[in-house]
């Protein structure tokens, strides 16, 4: 916390800080608090800024110790950011928690926020000179936003990836393939291990790429009727952007060949069948893609 909030914390306090949000300007200040079964738990406000950053607000939260870990905080902030970019004209939200506060990056990162990176030395608090972290959600300007999934929004992203697969590639691959294929979707061993990305028409998905360790994709399906339309490129220059090393794998099934060979990507082997799945490894790196464009 700030040190604009009192330690210790009194009833007064309190007092006084719900007077001055009941009070406060409802176009800049959005406060509420945080409840469970009508009891306040916690509290998360945004605060609209001024003069050319009039249009962005810093968001603050807290959360009483006992209710961390359940998800809480995470929903509430994407409750609170849903109701500003639907009723107000701000399009940038930020946060800047401490950097080693890990529990509060986590929140953010799973409501959707964005890491900026890190401001070094950027305060003192208890005599201690900290880094903090920014991080940002911005609102959309422009169609089919790319995001992270949430873990609610995987089985939507599984069933996304088994009808375009039935649709385009099935009839590649032998009884044994489309069997594997429907296994691996159900693999509660191996999907908590993808981070899955989402392409949006308003709150359908309609594009989803998967990523497992190192940086190597496990999956990459756009529904038909949004093919051609830019997504699958979104969707792989969104993900590029988690990572400093750009070098990435997959293992391309027949149908995708050509696509991955636009998005840059070589083969690095002859096409392969294992366990009734036809692929051919290919391989992308930055370093490979600006030697192709400077020819």
């Amino acid at each position: 916390m700030r040190d604009g909030l009192p330690y210790p914390y009194t009833e007064q306090d309190a007092r006084d800080y719900i007077c001055a949000m009941l009070s406060a300007d409802e176009t800049g200040t959005f406060a509420y608090a945080i409840t469970q079964n009508d009891r306040a738990i916690g509290s998360i406000g945004a605060f609209r800024q001024s003069n050319i950053h009039r249009q962005t607000a810093e968001l603050g939260y807290y959360l009483a110790e006992e209710y961390w870990g359940r998800g809480i905080m995470t929903e509430a902030i994407r409750q609170l950011c849903a109701i500003i970019f639907d009723t107000t004209d701000i399009l940038r939200i930020y946060a800047e928690p401490f950097a080693y506060n890990t529990g509060s990056r986590r929140a953010l990162e799973k409501a959707g926020f964005c890491y900026e990176g890190t401001m070094k030395n950027n305060a003192v608090k208890n005599g201690k000179v900290l880094d903090m972290a920014l991080y940002s959600l911005t609102r959309t300007m422009e169609p089919y936003p790319v995001r992270r999934l949430t873990k609610e929004e995987i089985p939507v992203a599984l069933e996304l990836c088994w009808r375009v697969f039935l649709e385009f590639e099935a009839l590649e691959y032998s009884q044994e393939g489309i069997d594997h294929f429907r296994t691996s979707l159900g693999d509660q061993e191996r999907i908590p291990m993808l981070t899955f990305y989402g392409t949006f028409d308003g709150d359908k998905l309609v594009g989803t790429l998967c990523m497992r360790a190192p940086q190597h994709i496990g999956g990459f399906f756009v529904d038909a009727v949004y093919h051609r339309r830019g997504i699958g490129r979104r969707l792989f220059e969104a993900m590029r952007q988690d990572y400093a090393r750009q070098v990435f794998t997959v293992n391309s099934s027949p149908y995708a060949v050509e696509v991955y060979r636009h998005l840059g990507f070589v083969p690095t082997g002859e096409e392969q069948t294992v366990d009734g799945l036809r692929f051919t490894p290919m391989q992308y790196s930055a370093q490979t893609e600006e030697d192709g464009n400077a020819i």
